[in-house]
This record gives C-alpha cells, sequence and structure tokens, in this order.
C-alpha cells in the first residue's frame, strides 16, 4: 500500500516535471527578448519551483511507513513494549495525582464563582434593572436569538427563524449605551472569574512539576513527554478558560458578549470539543515521538491531527451557516444601499471560510515555504491582540456609554447635544480600534508598517496634517454646538418668562445666525485643510479679501442695515403692535424685516425706515404706562379743596370694573407744577399697563372735567382779553364772576359795550 502511494506521489512530481519541460522548450519558438518570452521563461521557473515543493511536500504527507515501522518496533518487541508501559505508568502515576487535586481545587472554588456571579447580579437588579434585559434583547448589533424559541441542540446551533428584526433606529444609540454600559460593569468580575479559573490549573503544573521531580528520571525520554503533555493540557485549559471568560455560558451576569444562553452554551462547547480532540491527538503523537518515532513519521501523524482540527471547524462553520446569514441579511435590510452586498456575503460567507481553513491546512501541509510552521506562531499572537483589542473595546465603549448615558430627569441641554454625537464618535472610536489592530497585525506578520510613518516619511506629513485637521474640525465642532447650547438656553429662560415673541424673533433670526456661523466655522476649516495638504491658501485669501473690501464699500448701507437690524432684534428694542417714535416719526409698528421696519402713523400713512437710520427708539409698550394728569385751576380756588377732588377722581376710576384691571397703583398726586398770574398747575399720574394707558388717561379727564364743573373749581382759561376804551373807561366788575379786567388769567371779562366811536378790541 505504502509502495502504491509513493508510485502516485512520483508520478504526480514527474508529471509536473515534464509540464515544466515543455513550457520550457516554447520560448523557442518566440522573440528572444519579447514580454511573451520574458513571461513563458518566468512561467516555467515558478512551474518548476512549485513542482519541486509539491513533490517533496506529498513525499513528507504521504510517508506512513516511517509510522508503521515504529508501531511495530515498540508493540511487537517485548523489550519495547515493557519501556514504553512502564513510562506511561510513569506518566499515569504523574498526571493523575495533579489532576484530581485540580479537580478539587476547582470544587472549592465553584462556590467562590457562583458568589462572584449572584454578586453581578444582585447589583444588576439594584442599580439598574433595564440595563441587564436591554443588552440581551432584540436589537440589531446584539447577535441573539431568542433562547426559548430556538435552543440549540447538542450538536446544532439554534434555528435562522428566529433572527430578530432590526430595532428602530431612535432608539439604536441608547440600545448600544446600555449594552455598552453592561459590558463595562460586567468586566471587573468576569477576570475576577477568569483568575479563579485559572487557579485550579496553576495547581495542576505545580502538583505535576513536584510528583515529575520526584518519581521522573531526568533526561529520560519519559520527562520530554511529560513535558510535552503538561505543556499541552496547560494551552488546551488556557484556550478553554479564555473563551468561557467571553461566552459564559452558566454565568449570564458575566458574559462580555451579547449572545444568548443557548448560543454561549453551543460555542463554548464546540470550543471544548475541538480542543479535546486535538489536544488529545497531539498528547499522543507528542509521547511517540519522545519514544523513537522518526521526524517524517512525527510531522506526517502532526498533519493528520491538523487536518482532523481543520475538518472540525469546517464542520462547525457548516453548523452555522443558516444562522449568521440571517445574520447578515436582516444586517443589509437596515441599509438598502447595503442589501445586495448583505445578500452576497450571507449565500458566500460560509464557503469562502471553508475554503480559507482548509487552505491553510494545505500551506502547512504542502510545506510552501515553511509557511504553516510561521503561521503557529503569528496565528497565536494574532488572537492575542484580537483578544486584547476585545477587552480594551469594552473599556472604551463602556467608558463612552457611562460617560453619554444618563437618567432623562438629569439631562440638560449639554447632555442632549452631546449626546447626538454619540453615534459618531462610538464610529470613530470602532474605527480607531480597528486601526490600530490591523496596524498590530500587519506588524506581527512582518509588514514594516511603522516605517511609513517617521520622520521625513510621506506618512509621516499626511499623519500630521490629518492630526491637524482633526484637532481644527474638533475645535470649530465645540465652538458650533457651545453657540447652539447658549441660543438654546436664551430661548428656553425666555419661553420660561413669557417673553413668547422675543423668542420667536430668535428662532426667527436662528436659521440666519446658524448660517452665517456654518459658514465662517467652515471656511476656517477648509483653510486649514488646504494648507495642511500643502495648497498655498495666499491666493484665494487675498481674492476673497478685495472681494470682501470691495463688497463693503458698495453696500455700506446695507451691511449697516443688517447689522443694526440684528441687535435690535435681538434686543427686543421694538415688536409688532407697539407704538414707537424712531427717526423723528411715530407709529404703530405693523412690520419688522432684518433690514427695515414698517410705522403706521395716526393719520393712517406708512413710513418704511431702514435700521441704519435708527439711533433713538422710543417705545411706550413696555409693560407700564403712566396716565399724566395735569389741570391748571383759576387762581384763587381752593387747592386742597381741587387735590382731594383729583383724589376721590383716582379712587374712583379705580374701583371701576371696566379700568381697575389696567390700573397698577393709586393716583398720586406731585404737586403744584406752575404758578403763575392767572393759573395754578396741578401735577400727578396713575400708574397703568402699557395697553390701558390712554384710555384712563381720557377718562381721568373727562371725569375731571365733569366733577370740578359739578363742584364750582374753575378751570383756568388759557385765552385772556384785553379791551381798551378811547375815554379812558375801566371795565365793569362783573359781580357774579367777582373778575376785574386783567386781574385774572382765565376769568370771564364783562365790560361796558363800547361807544360807535370807541377803537376795536384786541386780543391780548
Amino acid at each position: 500500500m505504502c509502495s502504491k502511494i509513493r508510485a502516485i506521489a512520483f508520478a504526480a512530481s514527474d508529471a509536473a516535471a515534464a509540464s515544466a519541460a515543455s513550457a520550457a522548450a516554447a520560448p523557442a519558438a518566440l522573440t528572444s527578448n519579447g514580454l511573451a518570452s520574458m513571461l513563458v521563461r518566468q512561467g516555467s521557473r515558478w512551474t518548476i519551483e512549485i513542482g519541486g515543493a509539491l513533490k517533496e511536500s506529498l513525499h513528507s504527507l504521504l510517508d506512513v511507513g516511517s509510522v508503521g515501522s515504529w508501531w511495530h518496533d515498540k508493540l511487537v518487541r517485548a523489550d519495547e513494549r515493557a519501556d514504553l508501559a512502564h513510562a506511561l505508568w510513569i506518566i499515569i502515576a504523574v498526571l493523575v495525582p495533579a489532576l484530581v487535586v485540580e479537580w478539587f481545587a476547582k470544587r472549592l472554588l465553584r462556590r467562590a464563582l457562583a458568589a462572584v456571579a449572584a454578586r453581578r447580579a444582585d447589583t444588576s437588579r439594584r442599580t439598574a434593572p433595564e440595563s441587564e434585559s436591554a443588552p440581551e434583547s432584540v436589537t440589531p448589533d446584539s447577535a441573539t436569538l431568542d433562547e426559548d424559541n430556538a435552543p440549540p441542540g447538542a450538536a446544532a446551533p439554534p434555528d435562522a427563524s428566529n433572527v430578530p428584526d432590526a430595532a428602530p433606529a431612535s432608539s439604536q444609540g441608547r440600545g448600544h449605551a446600555r449594552r455598552h454600559t453592561t459590558l463595562l460593569h460586567r468586566m471587573p468580575r468576569a477576570l475576577v472569574s477568569l483568575a479563579l479559573r485559572a487557579v485550579p490549573l496553576l495547581v495542576f503544573v505545580g502538583v505535576a512539576s513536584l510528583t515529575m521531580s520526584v518519581i521522573g528520571d531526568a533526561g529520560a525520554p519519559v520527562e520530554s513527554a511529560l513535558e510535552a503533555l503538561i505543556d499541552i493540557y496547560v494551552i488546551c485549559r488556557l484556550v478553554t478558560i479564555v473563551s468561557r471568560l467571553f461566552f459564559q455560558p452558566d454565568a449570564r451576569q458575566l458574559r462580555l458578549l451579547h449572545i444568548s444562553d443557548a448560543w454561549a452554551d453551543f460555542a463554548q462547547r464546540s470550543i471544548a470539543r475541538i480542543v479535546i480532540v486535538v489536544g488529545a491527538c497531539t498528547a499522543a503523537v507528542e509521547i511517540a515521538a519522545n519514544f523513537g518515532l522518526s521526524d517524517a513519521g512525527h510531522v506526517a501523524l502532526l498533519k493528520a491531527v491538523a487536518l482532523v482540527g481543520h475538518l472540525m471547524v469546517s464542520a462547525l462553520i457548516l453548523q452555522c451557516r443558516l444562522p449568521v446569514a440571517a445574520r447578515i441579511r436582516a444586517a443589509g435590510e437596515d441599509r438598502p444601499s447595503f442589501a445586495m452586498i448583505a445578500n452576497a456575503l450571507a449565500d458566500a460567507w460560509a464557503p469562502v471560510s471553508v475554503f480559507i481553513v482548509m487552505a491553510l491546512w494545505f500551506v502547512w501541509a504542502l510545506d510552501v515555504h515553511n509557511g504553516y510552521r510561521v503561521l503557529i506562531t503569528l496565528g497565536g499572537r494574532s488572537i492575542a491582540v484580537m483578544i486584547g483589542m476585545r477587552i480594551v473595546s469594552i473599556v472604551v465603549f463602556g467608558a463612552l456609554a457611562r460617560l453619554f448615558q444618563g437618567r432623562d430627569e438629569d439631562r440638560t441641554i449639554v447632555h442632549a447635544h452631546a449626546y447626538r454625537y454619540y453615534p459618531l464618535l462610538r464610529q470613530i472610536v470602532s474605527g480607531a480600534i480597528g486601526i490600530v489592530t490591523i496596524v498590530l497585525l500587519l506588524q506581527i506578520w512582518g509588514v514594516p508598517i511603522f516605517r511609513a510613518f517617521e520622520t521625513g516619511t510621506i506618512g509621516h506629513r499626511l499623519a500630521s496634517a490629518l492630526v491637524t485637521i482633526a484637532i481644527a474640525a474638533i475645535v470649530a465642532l465645540v465652538v458650533w454646538e457651545a453657540a447652539n447650547i447658549a441660543i438654546e438656553r436664551r430661548l428656553q429662560r425666555w419661553t420660561r418668562e413669557g417673553n413668547l415673541m422675543r423668542a420667536a424673533r430668535l428662532r426667527t433670526l436662528l436659521p440666519m445666525l446658524r448660517t452665517l456661523l456654518f459658514v465662517m466655522i467652515a471656511l476656517v476649516v477648509v483653510l486649514t485643510g488646504l494648507s495642511q495638504l500643502g495648497v498655498n491658501v495666499g491666493p484665494l485669501l487675498a481674492g476673497a479679501s478685495i472681494f470682501g473690501v470691495a463688497l463693503g464699500f458698495g453696500s455700506q448701507k446695507l451691511v449697516q442695515d443688517f447689522i443694526t437690524g440684528i441687535f435690535l432684534l435681538m434686543e427686543n428694542a421694538m415688536q409688532v403692535g407697539d407704538w414707537v417714535t424712531l427717526a423723528g416719526v411715530s407709529g404703530t409698528v405693523e412690520y419688522l424685516s432684518i433690514r427695515t421696519v414698517r410705522l403706521r402713523a395716526g393719520d393712517g400713512s406708512l413710513y418704511t425706515i431702514p435700521f441704519s437710520s435708527v439711533t433713538t427708539v422710543n417705545n411706550t409698550n413696555r409693560g407700564l404706562g403712566n396716565a399724566a394728569v395735569k389741570i391748571s385751576i383759576a387762581y384763587g380756588e381752593d387747592i386742597d379743596r381741587a387735590i382731594a377732588t383729583l383724589k376721590e377722581i383716582g379712587a374712583a376710576l379705580r374701583d371701576d370694573s371696566k379700568y381697575r384691571d389696567g390700573i397698577l397703583s393709586d393716583f398720586s398726586y406731585w404737586g403744584i407744577d406752575q404758578v403763575d398770574g392767572a393759573t395754578l398747575a396741578l401735577a400727578g399720574q396713575m400708574q397703568c399697563t402699557d395697553s390701558t394707558r390712554w384710555s384712563v388717561q381720557r377718562e381721568f379727564n373727562r371725569r375731571i372735567a365733569e366733577t370740578f364743573r359739578e363742584r364750582g373749581i374753575r378751570i383756568a382759561n388759557p385765552q385772556r382779553s384785553v379791551v381798551a376804551y378811547a375815554d379812558g373807561s375801566r371795565p365793569v366788575v362783573d359781580e357774579e364772576n367777582g373778575t376785574h379786567g386783567g386781574s385774572s388769567h382765565a376769568a370771564e371779562v364783562t365790560a361796558r359795550p363800547p361807544s360807535p366811536a370807541a377803537p376795536e378790541r384786541k386780543p391780548g
């Protein structure tokens, strides 16, 4: 049988060599230095090299004769069989006590592990009961299936029909925050459980080493076999312990992956199954290698063990084919633009993954450039990097979620604005972690990625420019959000204070203000980015400056109108319906714009006034309006009686249901405002609202006229008549009114009828 296999291998290699020879003869018919000739020669060399490698690899892979010889020598010969049995008894005597002690250590620590999980469950129920339900709930990113509806079997994953639908986009941010916060809370106790599970392994290593030093023979093959077995066992146990750190099938509250209990149990069992099979087979191969198995047989058996492991991984991929495909399609439905790609990936992921897994085995089995030996070392480092970056991502995302997540009653405007950027920041951090992971993996696999960013290289300049642009963008974003937060706080304050018109006006101006601010910030960021990328922005700035100067000179008044209008509107100097005096014109405000104001005068005229012409604003509608009272009585009237009458009128007016709602205080008498030879001017006021000032003042004047007439208090007449007679006679004193000519400024004067020859009366 072995000879037949070798014959097949040599036949394949001879066929490859023959094809290479025929290909080498082909260039004779081609141009000696032509491109086709060069391609054919290069292809010939590659064919020869690949054929030789395949010949050696197939010979090594199919060389089972050395294994058969070793089996015959160790099991057929009595002395060799006795030595092997003695070595196996020593191995059992060393490993069994260590395994028993490890089992007892597990039993002792089982209660501590349960206490850690229970403590985490109690903490989550006490502090945030909703945080534990959200991560396990149906969300687009949780990648969980309903464990109650589709429990996996012992060797099959959950059914794909229970893949959850996408959650509404509005709740995705909160869902991400809750999930990341949950992982951050789980991390400390999960690491404690990892340490507790590692303690029995350390006990095993200690007991096995101690027993081996007592029983084993130094330098004997059995000692090398024991060391190899201990190493294999430790590696297998570490793999299962680390996988249990993430899956935690028996401690849901410590799980570091958002999957259901069924999926966690399935994944942990699958990993343990693969590790046990591969570890046991590798242990048997290492025992044989330490007891006389040739190097060729050792390599052949290791390749067979690796083939078993790769086949088990491929079978696991095929078992998960339908659920993962359904999950990929569901994720593509959330983004219609990626639906086609998601469907193609859902159909192709399993075959491609199986091909890659089996191709890796062929790389090692065929020993192409000794690839798989390097792959073992680099693959282990890569797995360690990915596990470490996963832990880093849990910590970073959890810290971000804890920073942004807060109770609804504790959220302020700043928190609300910051929460808008949580999805974007999460994507940026995820991208940064992904880039760091890729860079580390490339560095591990021998790609000199760090050299591309050394000083003086284009990578260094590009990175410096990107960092500068990022800082400028962050500063611009902070300025933008600070301005928006300040505006929203002002709007909320005005709304609470009842200044609804003022708040509405600011909301009207808000789009324009935001546009101006955005244009300014965008210009700064764009110019900074262009300058960092090496673009000369000097001509751009010069051209913009010239254009700005020309525009400023050409539209100076227009710019002044806009600037003044914005400040007047922001300061709430006037609003529609107010009676104002602007630029010497008084009227009611009918319309306000950014540039002009329209006033309707008392006679119906409409005035349009640009804001650049406004230097002073006189607004009579600002909450208070004083109804001024000023009455001139005739000289000689009873002043106290007149004052008392004014106060009575004010009290009666305030008691009137028609006017009392608009009056804020009683009549305030100020005193005698003016005294001359004919009149006494009494002054005072009533404090009213701005809307009732004029009606109260007019009613007060009406009541003054009626009450003073009823009580005989004479109001001074502003007109005075002087009559001169030619004969020098004096006017007759009116006994009824008690006045005489020239003695009173506001008195009724009665004179004798003038004679026909008398001069005309002249008003004085």
